[in-house]
């Protein structure tokens, strides 16, 4: 099975210097986080570290 990796794009600026969030998430030891939601995440936001602008 051939997996990408697809890297997420500032659609203003056009940056790739960008981090991704799950708001809502609470700190949970990463070992028993698979038993809660499947290892899924329900929802991320994206943020870009160069202009600042965030969404989803």
């Amino acid at each position: 099975m051939a997996r990408m990796i697809v890297a997420e794009m500032c659609p203003q600026c056009g940056s790739l210097d960008v981090r991704a969030t799950e708001p809502g998430w609470f700190r949970i030891e990463w070992d028993r986080r698979d038993a809660l939601d499947g290892g899924w995440v329900e929802h991320l936001e994206f943020g870009c570290r160069d202009c600042g602008m965030t969404w989803d």
